[in-house]
């Protein structure tokens, strides 16, 4: 009793015409004629009444008809729920993501995915940059938006660099200037992410301060970055944020740009080889449009 031969029951039911049912099916009228046979040997009663007048249901058929109906309706309806899986566009995206990922145009993504795509389910994972590597290569995420360089075998698609502002408080003296140059924090307490989050940012600002022939005094090693800004606001001390940190206002810290210029920060989104879940390519499908609008560089600038 497969779907199709339920179909064909239901297309001779409407039409009660086995021709046009067969022509309907694309099916020839004898292989349609078969597979009602067979239907009614297996259901053990006579579904149609055929005779010189034509063709009806019989009370067995009227009864049966029902049924097949939404037989036949539900597995159309499994059949397009599969299709829409695959191409994900029913499910669950599982996102990992490092905190200073989300205050740029990350959240605008999210809200446009869950717009364009409302029965897919997204989980939204808060990690640092080396977890979310691990957590790609376990496949307890599907996508990640990190800090290359990785130090795993994932696929990159880069977004643009955030570049960094000096965060520092509101009443310090180099607050008064519209620019700040890396000589004039010679002798300035320094916080700074530790090297383990981001190696490769971590020694390129120390690089900035030793290229001025400055060795930077350090004073507290701190991380997530808006940690960092509630300490300056504390007056701990001075230190680089991104500027979409910088943008999320704090009252007590001003931001100001830097010369020569602090390395920026590189972001991208990532997945596991060899292929990104359906959910996750439809993810990266918004992401991409962002990226062509300019809204990740307006973001970052």
């Amino acid at each position: 009793m497969d779907i199709r031969t339920l179909a064909c029951f239901v297309a001779v039911a409407e039409d009660l015409h086995f021709r046009r049912a067969a022509e309907r099916m694309n099916l020839t009228q004898p292989a349609l004629s078969q597979r009602i046979r067979a239907l009614e040997g297996e259901v053990g009663a006579d579904l149609f009444e055929r005779d010189r007048r034509g063709v009806a249901l019989t009370p067995a058929g009227a009864a049966f008809l029902g049924p097949a109906r939404e037989a036949v309706r539900h597995a159309s309806m499994a059949k397009a729920e599969a299709l829409r899986a695959v191409r994900g566009e029913v499910g669950r995206l599982r996102l990992g993501f490092t905190p200073i990922a989300f205050y740029g145009v990350l959240p605008e993504a999210v809200q446009a995915f869950r717009i364009r795509h409302p029965q897919v389910e997204v989980d939204l994972i808060e990690m640092s940059s080396p977890k979310v590597e691990a957590a790609l290569a376990s496949g307890d995420i599907d996508l990640g938006v990190l800090h290359p360089p990785v130090s795993r075998d994932l696929i990159l698609y880069a977004l643009p660099d955030e570049p960094f502002v000096l965060a520092l408080p509101a009443t310090h003296r180099l607050a008064e200037q519209a620019v700040i140059r890396v000589a004039d924090l010679a002798h300035e307490p320094l916080l700074i992410a530790p090297r383990s989050i981001g190696p490769g940012i971590y020694d390129r600002v120390i690089a900035l301060f030793t290229a001025e022939g400055i060795s930077p005094r350090i004073v507290q090693e701190v991380t997530p970055m808006t940690t960092l800004v509630g300490l300056v606001a504390a007056g701990t001390g001075l230190g680089f944020v991104t500027s979409s940190i910088g943008r999320a206002t704090r009252p007590g810290v001003a931001y100001r740009p830097v010369l020569p210029p602090p390395p920026s920060l590189p972001i991208a989104a990532a997945w596991h080889p060899p292929t990104l879940s359906a959910s996750g390519e439809r993810f990266l499908e918004v992401v991409r449009v962002l990226v062509e609008q300019g809204e990740f560089a307006r973001a970052a600038s």
